[in-house]
């Protein structure tokens, strides 16, 4: 077993391989238990069929080390996330693999603000997983029950307490909910709001989560949005922590073009936008001629939610489109939020009914990326990029030929073992031209599958 298991968005692999084999979940619930010591836990899942056998092993593990477990079903991840703060629980797990294949799967720790455990306290976790230590299961084991009328407290919350005032007065909306985790609860929440949903890929079959559908494919919402003659649109990823918008007119809006439509009004003393290395270079061009800040963080939410409160900072988020809101929803991403967090910035500046498919097509107007392109190139293993001195030395030469026209980043997955390549410039020729410069040296250092 790989000594690194957790990247940057929980631990991820293939269902029923190691690590996501019944032994090894069983192990981790345990090792879980023993660092929170007491308390009740809470567990979702998303759409995939290896789901309630992983929740399964994992609520085996928790109660053999004396905790109580709550199992809340299929649920989206901002779902999962807010019950574990809103409730009495020590922390919540969330079985998914976000916007990954059917076959894949995946583990998300939640401490008890609904937050990913402390990076800290999940190498504490995985540290003893990986280890020879024989674990000793408590004397009294814990309890197991099906929560799963929960989720309407999720919809109430939205509904009641995070937008009281938001009404979209009829308008269609429509959302691919990518056959995923979002699939039960949208429609619900959607006519909570006065809106007539409209939903495509709302079927989970247990293999048909991201199928070409969903965030990963926007230009499928946004063929359908105007088939259906829906105001706006929304795609979701399998776990719902992450959007992609949609206008009237099929326009895409990813993260980067959710943040420059935010921006402007955006309420705080700090005035500053935090985003990570692989957001556009005129998403930093537009909030700096906007006379604001803009600050860059590793790539991962977590790295977002940290510069965003040590520092004061209320929004932030991925170009993959998880958007993060400062204190008001503490610092958790949800897709679904993010949709009506831009709907009411739509509501304050007058849309009602009718007049949201107008206002959103002005949302963002005028804001182009800069031309980027990113690889994902299948690797053999993961190293620092001192050890790969070709692709290093390229990495220079490359960021000086662009200096001032374009940038670069180099970076591997946290999540799949994969090079991420990523180049944004002037021009497609320059993109290109750069890609190939550092995909050949990468080449050269062996570090390609």
């Amino acid at each position: 077993m790989s000594q690194r298991l957790f990247g940057t968005d929980g631990m991820r692999g293939r269902a029923g391989e190691e690590p996501l084999t019944a032994g090894t979940l069983h192990r981790l619930g345990l090792c879980l238990a023993l660092r929170l010591k007491k308390g009740v836990v809470l567990l979702g899942h998303d759409g995939r069929e290896s789901g309630e056998s992983l929740v399964a092993s994992l609520a085996s593990g928790l109660t053999a080390g004396g905790l109580d477990v709550d199992i809340v079903g299929l649920a989206s991840t901002p779902c999962t996330a807010y019950l574990t703060m809103a409730g009495e629980y020590c922390g919540g797990v969330m079985v998914s693999a976000s916007h990954n294949p059917a076959d894949d799967n995946g583990v998300k720790l939640l401490g008890a603000t609904g937050r990913k455990l402390e990076a800290e306290v999940e190498s504490e976790v995985e540290a003893l997983l990986v280890s020879d230590q024989e674990l000793e299961e408590a004397t009294q084991k814990g309890e197991q029950r099906r929560r799963k009328q929960l989720v309407g407290e999720y919809v109430s919350w939205l509904r009641n307490e995070a937008f009281p005032e938001l009404d979209f007065g009829g308008a269609k909306i429509l959302v691919d909910c990518a056959n995923g985790a979002a699939s039960q609860v949208t429609p619900r929440l959607l006519r909570a709001f006065g809106a007539e949903p409209v939903l495509i890929h709302d079927k989970p079959n247990g293999r048909n989560i991201n199928d070409g559908c969903g965030a990963l494919y926007p230009e499928v919402a946004a063929a359908a949005i105007q088939a259906e003659g829906c105001a706006l649109g929304v795609s979701l990823d399998g776990d719902a922590d992450r959007s992609i918008l949609v206008d009237s007119q099929g326009r895409v809006l990813d993260g980067d073009a959710i943040l420059a439509g935010l921006a402007p009004h955006l309420e705080n003393e700090t005035q500053t936008v935090v985003a990570t290395v692989m957001s556009n270079l005129a998403l930093e061009n537009l909030v700096s001629s906007l006379g604001m800040t803009f600050l860059r963080t590793p790539v991962g939410d977590r790295n977002v939610a940290k510069e965003m409160r040590d520092n004061g900072h209320i929004l932030g988020g991925e170009k993959s489109g998880h958007m993060l809101f400062g204190p008001e929803h503490g610092f958790r991403g949800d897709g679904l939020y993010t949709f009506l967090k831009v709907a009411e910035c739509l509501w304050k500046q007058g849309a009602r009914g009718p007049s949201f498919e107008t206002m959103f097509k002005n949302f963002a107007e005028g804001y182009r990326d800069l031309p980027q392109e990113l690889r994902n190139l299948a690797a053999t293993r993961r190293e620092s990029l001192e050890n790969l001195p070709n692709l290093a030395k390229e990495v220079e030469l490359v960021d000086e030929w662009l200096a001032g026209k374009g940038r670069s980043v180099v970076r591997f997955s946290g999540t799949e073992l994969k090079l991420r390549l990523m180049v944004e410039a002037e021009n497609q020729d320059l993109v290109g031209e750069s890609l190939n410069r550092l995909q050949a040296a990468a080449q050269k250092d062996g570090i390609l599958a």
